[in-house]
């Protein structure tokens, strides 16, 4: 047993911040790992693994800081107290929340891995000088009865976004840029587009900062500490922007990395007490029936165990919805098992495994990111031949065991915008010759590479960006939009902005004047979604009649009713949904849907399905100018028994009850 005195911690330089109180060195548990106040004292509980890390020193501990001093004592933990690799310590009696700490082995200080809140005083994307110090978390926080929405798959509108870039720039029109309270401040603007899901980039604690030389591979501290000697900064209540540009390092803006998993970034934060702002934000998202979700990168090295420790604390701590996993294979199984996230959504890129997906059938927890999907509609977008059959299966696609996430736009390659303004990637500005970021974004220009003022380009590029969204929102599977993509945000060209904190990856709310049509154009989408459940099944589509209604509820078309053309040269299609397989609160929703997709550089004729007596074919939505709008409906009048629709053209057909004189006068017709 040790124990340290007020005279031995006097020794050390300490101020009566640390040097309060005599305490002991005591066995305790090796579990929980990190650093925790017991009614006894503080329990210390750490991994160290000398022979793996190559540390040349036996004596391993942690330093103890107070709040005002940068020296610190050494306390080793006493080597009977050790359970494998981990060791731990109980120093009895002591009680100083306010401590800082960090863990050593010789010369070698490193950050608690299982901390859950670090005293952070350099601004985002300051090169520091010294490791911020760990600190243990206050559990004092309020949640209100707040609890996980856990809104179904096929109810979801996915809205991805950067914390720091949804509201950095100066047009954004928030107090706190580029903060959680900043996403805060656009709850207002998420409800009105219809969100019910927020994806958020990675949010967990990251340094920002990479050597230029070697971009790739993020500096360590130490590495930081001997190149750059910059002084640190006390955290900038006001928000201001405040990175220093150096030709020595760049940003990871991006921040897919490892880093301190239980934490949330600090410099996403406009207060000092990060986690009670992050909570705040998920309370407030929450209240307005938004869920969150999170990024995790975490490398092959992580093992199930670590990452299923993560996972619950954010569950159990932030009361976050769901997660995307990326870097390492899912682990489905364990995850599947674990009591704490049986209604947690889980999010990934790996290919669909019935074997692997059993224990999670039942739930629906497991979201299937589509990046075929964005490839194909990228491709027939753009005119490329021999799509009609994937354009038919990714709409249709949908499984009952799992979510189908699809989009044609996300945070890596080109943003909605740059994807009918560029034929290739324009990424000078990160300083890699171009490079970087992947050559395959299969995009199309209108025309002219990059900005154009001609008329005929902006409104051929308005109705491609209008052609790709449509086919996101009116597709089977889970929508996902990209922040600022709904009203034509643009990155320059640049499909691989993980170094840009600026203009570039930022959203530029100024463009919004600029992109009104598309903007409420999307909403509009969004909005019949809702109110349509047949455009949002939770069980896949059968292209049958087993209700016995006339129709099946999924069919596909031509030049004639029931013909499709799906031969190699084709790029025209039309599919038709039938309501009455949607129910909205127990009632069958009797509406037909018929989306005529023309994605042709020529008009073309598609024959309409024959409706019963009391309805007609009225067009609600097209991506023409000149097709009527939604306010003409009312005085569209007559039986359509064909359509035209216009190049490069998606218009969305709707069945509505005849005026009854108009069926009197058919009546008298026959």
């Amino acid at each position: 047993m040790l124990k340290y005195s007020y005279e031995m911690l006097t020794k050390a330089n300490l101020s009566e911040d640390l040097m309060h109180k005599e305490f002991e060195v005591t066995r305790t548990q090796a579990y929980p790992l990190g650093v925790c106040f017991r009614q006894e004292g503080m329990h210390i509980a750490a991994v160290c693994r000398q022979t793996e890390h190559n540390y040349n020193s036996d004596e391993f501990g942690v330093i103890l800081y107070d709040k005002k001093h940068k020296s610190g004592v050494k306390i080793p933990f006493p080597k009977e107290n050790r359970v494998g690799s981990v060791y731990a310590m109980l120093l009895k009696g002591y009680h100083n929340r306010e401590c800082r700490y960090l863990f050593y082995c010789g010369e070698h200080t490193w950050q608690d891995p299982y901390c859950k809140r670090i005293d952070n005083p350099y601004r985002y994307g300051a090169v520091k000088k010294t490791m911020p110090r760990c600190m243990v978390q206050d559990d004092s926080y309020e949640w209100d009865r707040d609890q996980t929405l856990g809104i179904p798959y096929e109810d979801m509108i996915i809205y991805a976004l950067h914390v720091r870039g949804f509201t950095k720039h100066n047009s954004s029109g928030v107090k706190c840029k580029g903060t959680y309270m900043g996403v805060v401040e656009k709850v207002p603007y998420l409800k009105e587009l219809g969100i019910t899901s927020i994806l958020l980039m990675p949010a967990y604690e990251f340094d920002e900062i990479m050597i230029q030389e070697a971009a790739s591979i993020t500096m360590t501290m130490e590495q930081a500490a001997a190149s750059y000697m910059q002084a640190p900064v006390q955290v900038n209540p006001e928000g201001k922007d405040h990175i220093k540009k150096d030709k020595g390092y760049k940003v990871n803006y991006w921040g897919y990395q490892k880093g301190l998993y239980y934490v949330p970034k600090s410099g996403y934060a406009y207060s000092t007490d990060v986690v009670s702002e992050y909570k705040d934000m998920v309370k407030e998202l929450h209240k307005n029936h938004i869920e969150v979700l999170m990024q995790f990168y975490f490398p092959p090295e992580m093992t199930a165990m670590e990452i299923l420790d993560i996972l619950k604390y954010w569950v159990v701590e932030y009361h976050i919805d769901g997660f995307h996993i990326l870097g390492v294979d899912l682990p489905v199984s364990a995850i599947a098992k674990d009591p704490f996230l049986s209604e947690t959504k889980l999010l990934t890129l790996q290919q669909y495994n019935p074997e692997s997906t059993d224990y999670m059938a039942q739930t629906r927890r497991l979201g299937w990111m589509s990046d075929g999907f964005l490839y194909d509609m990228r491709r027939a977008v753009k005119g490329d031949d021999n799509l009609v059959n994937q354009i038919l299966f990714h709409m249709r696609n949908n499984r009952l065991e799992t979510g189908i996430i699809n989009y044609i736009a996300k945070w890596e390659g080109m943003r909605l915008a740059d994807m009918v303004s560029y034929d290739r990637k324009h990424n000078e500005q990160n300083g890699e010759a171009n490079q970087d970021g992947t050559d395959y974004n299969c995009s199309w220009n209108c025309g002219v590479e990059g900005k154009s003022r001609r008329k005929s380009i902006m409104e051929l590029r308005l109705r491609q960006m209008k052609n790709a969204l449509s086919l996101v929102f009116l597709s089977q599977g889970t929508p996902l939009l990209y922040s600022g993509d709904e009203f034509g945000n643009t990155q320059n060209g640049n499909n691989n902005p993980y170094c840009q904190d600026n203009a570039v990856a930022w959203i530029k709310w100024n463009q919004m004047d600029s992109g009104r049509e598309l903007l409420e154009y999307t909403k509009l989408l969004i909005r019949l979604r809702k109110e349509h459940p047949v455009l949002r099944r939770k069980t896949p589509l059968k292209g049958m009649d087993y209700l016995s209604c006339g129709y099946p509820d999924i069919s596909y078309h031509g030049r004639e009713a029931w013909r499709p053309d799906t031969s190699p040269a084709s790029r025209s299609v039309g599919i038709m949904y039938c309501g009455c397989y949607g129910e909205i609160d127990g009632h069958k929703d009797d509406i037909l849907f018929y989306i005529g997709i023309n994605l042709h550089w020529k008009a073309h004729y598609f024959g309409l399905p024959q409706l019963p007596k009391d309805k007609e074919w009225v067009l609600y939505i097209s991506t023409d100018p000149n097709d009527m709008s939604e306010a003409d409906i009312e005085e569209a009048t007559g039986v359509l028994q064909e359509i035209y629709v216009a190049p490069r053209t998606i218009a969305v057909y709707i069945s509505k009850d005849r005026p009854i004189a108009s069926v009197k006068d058919k009546k008298k017709e026959v």
